[in-house]
């Protein structure tokens, strides 16, 4: 249970796909087999698919594996490897807070403008970026945290 409620953004995600894929299937079909499409099935794709894209960015930051090119880093120099280990955090870091920001302006614009086919605020799309935004400083941080504890584990010993 405990991994469960640990990975619960990568489950979240995983589901999102999954509507995503289903919904988008049922679009072609819709429009392309029965010449009847759902209006409201591609403002669903939309949002669905910001969600996922701002939740896997938060994802790939808790992993540290999204933002990296490894081969190429892996064959610089120890001290231009160091170089890059300290600005790539501070970059994502800068990102995240920008996503949390203007993801928080972006939400306040769109809160009472409606889908025209569904009966809900834009904000509910515009709120990936903020939300995605907190998720990468938190995985950040705990990611930080992780480094600087073995750190410290190296120096006692």
């Amino acid at each position: 249970m405990m991994k469960f409620v640990k990975n619960i953004v990568e489950h979240v995600c995983f589901l999102l796909v999954i509507v995503l894929s289903v919904v988008v299937f049922f679009q072609v079909f819709n429009r392309f087999i029965l010449k009847g499409p759902w209006a409201w099935s591609e403002e669903l794709a939309m949002l669905l698919f910001q969600w996922v894209v701002f939740l896997g960015a938060a994802v790939g930051v808790k992993r540290m594996n999204h933002f990296g090119i490894e081969l190429v880093v892996e064959k610089l120099p120890g001290n231009i490897r160091h170089v890059i280990g300290l600005i790539v955090p501070l970059a994502i870091g800068a990102i995240a807070v920008t996503l949390i920001i203007e993801g928080y302006k972006l939400l306040q614009l769109t809160q009472f403008q409606l889908y025209t086919t569904m009966p809900f605020s834009h904000a509910w799309a515009t709120a990936a970026m903020p939300v995605s935004g907190v998720l990468m400083v938190l995985y950040l941080i705990q990611h930080e945290v992780k480094i600087w504890r073995r750190k410290e584990g190296r120096q006692s010993r």
